[in-house]
């Protein structure tokens, strides 16, 4: 989740609230002159003796993690809140929190994949230090693989989770959101011919990403009996935060009618004072132009929705594809995956999609076939059956490499000397295999021994196995 962001306290009305939102959604509309790109990386952070989360604070926590970045001076206090540190910033981007103490690296805006791999290598480059002194290590799975939610710290020490706990209690579901990571890719909208429509094709997607990617085979130390968990626990919640209309695919549906579905998806928070403020979970046009009685301890143009609510709203709904503020589209559905190359090829693979107008095109009409129930169905299955699972008489593995191929050609456009990045993707891809399924191979090689299998595969410093052991 990012940083608080800053816009206009002019209070909201009722009249043209649509066309306010779609403006707030489209910016300028002006063409930036070059391609921007984006990469997000959640991590769940457990001490190696014990295999627990770390907590918030304490010798080995997510305080003494970001003290070390700090002290290794790329990294400065971003955000300190009641007296303690719960954001970094730097050059290379933004180090924050998920709500259940996942540690999230979100790159500074670039220009190109090789500027993110760079990025990505840096910020592991410093973890991987600190951990070894604090003896501490990432389980890169999408989903906490060993631990009940119970254990893992509710980081209210982030005002935003603590006015956000009465939204989880009520989806019945904070270990969707608590026990999740993942990888996410924010491409700029503002550079395409279309950037709604490339919303709902890249929404189309998802599933498609979220097969070649699952990698959360796992649940209290037992096989889930999914390739994603995280996927299986976020389409179960059934929530107006995370569902999109099923009518968002149809050729007439517009900006204007997202807008107006925005609009109606319950407000959770709103933000005064540099604080987190808890609010009825009514729907956000209903609470247009009525005093809140939550913020009735501030003054009186404070208690009423701004055009700052609006922008915090429209960034707090969470499906798996967000078409957010000035046009940027954030790609969602992946689960964490088990190297730093993996996350990059997620990355390699939507830049060649989109970036390229001939390569995004032809993803466009390769989807075009695709009937309402067979996407639902679709959607539906990947979290259990992965590259298995079929739509319009494909499997999603025949289709990942469809687009894998797509992808490499309008790569080889937009940055050939990344091209290379999708080879680890592809080769996995061809092989049938997710990364949940090298996990379950070697949590059998191990006797199904969750701690032997989690110390082999940690992210920084993996025991070795002995010969004739699976590898991820």
């Amino acid at each position: 989740m990012s940083v608080k962001q800053n816009g206009s306290h002019e209070i909201l009305k009722k009249d043209n609230l649509v066309g306010e939102t779609v403006k707030l959604l489209m910016g300028s509309g002006e063409k930036p002159s070059e391609k921007k790109m984006g990469i997000e990386v959640e991590m769940p952070f457990v001490k190696k003796k014990n295999l627990k989360p770390i907590p918030f604070s304490g010798k080995k926590s997510i305080t003494a993690i970001f003290n070390g970045l700090v002290k290794q001076g790329a990294w400065a206090p971003a955000e300190v809140e009641n007296g303690v540190v719960t954001a970094l910033k730097g050059e290379a981007g933004n180090v924050t929190l998920e709500p259940g103490g996942q540690i999230e690296f979100a790159s500074a805006p670039r220009t190109s994949l090789k500027q993110l791999a760079a990025d990505v290598a840096g910020y592991c480059a410093d973890l991987k230090h600190i951990s070894k002194k604090l003896k501490v290590d990432v389980v890169p799975y999408g989903f906490l693989p060993h631990v009940p939610v119970e254990d893992c710290p509710y980081i209210s020490e982030r005002t935003r989770f603590a006015a956000l706990k009465p939204v989880f209690e009520a989806e019945r579901g904070f270990a969707a959101w608590g026990q999740s990571s993942s990888v996410q890719m924010t491409l700029d909208g503002k550079t395409m011919d279309d950037s709604f429509g490339a919303f709902k094709l890249g929404l189309l997607l998802q599933p498609v990403a979220a097969a070649m990617f699952a990698n959360s085979p796992f649940s209290l130390g037992e096989d889930s009996g999914f390739k994603s968990w995280r996927r299986q626990n976020l389409l179960a919640l059934d929530s107006p935060y995370y569902s999109v209309p099923d009518k968002l695919f149809d050729k007439d549906f517009t900006i204007h009618e997202w807008a107006d579905h925005v609009l109606h998806v319950p407000m959770s928070f709103v933000v005064r004072n540099d604080q987190y403020i808890a609010v009825a979970p009514h729907p956000f046009i209903d609470m247009i132009g009525k005093p809140l009685p939550e913020l009735a301890h501030l003054p009186a143009a404070e208690q009423y929705l701004s055009k700052a609510d609006l922008l915090d709203h429209t960034t707090g709904i969470k499906p798996e594809m967000l078409f957010k503020p000035n046009q940027l589209l954030e790609f969602r559905a992946a689960d964490l995956g088990p190297s730093p190359a993996h996350w990059l090829s997620l990355g390699a693979f939507w830049v060649g999609l989109f970036y390229d107008k001939e390569a995004y095109q032809a993803a466009q009409d390769y989807v075009a076939d695709w009937s309402a129930d067979e996407r639902k169905a679709f959607r539906d299955a990947v979290a259990k059956d992965g590259l298995a699972a079929e739509i319009h008489g494909r499997t999603a593995q025949q289709i990942a490499l469809d687009l894998i191929a797509i992808a490499k050609q309008g790569l080889q456009k937009v940055e050939p000397q990344s091209v290379a990045m999708l080879d680890v993707l592809e080769t996995q891809v061809k092989s049938g295999q997710t990364p949940a399924e090298n996990a379950l191979a070697v949590f059998a090689q191990n006797d199904n021994d969750m701690e032997k299998t989690l110390k082999q595969t940690f992210l920084f410093a993996p025991k070795k196995q002995k010969k004739g052991g699976l590898g991820l």
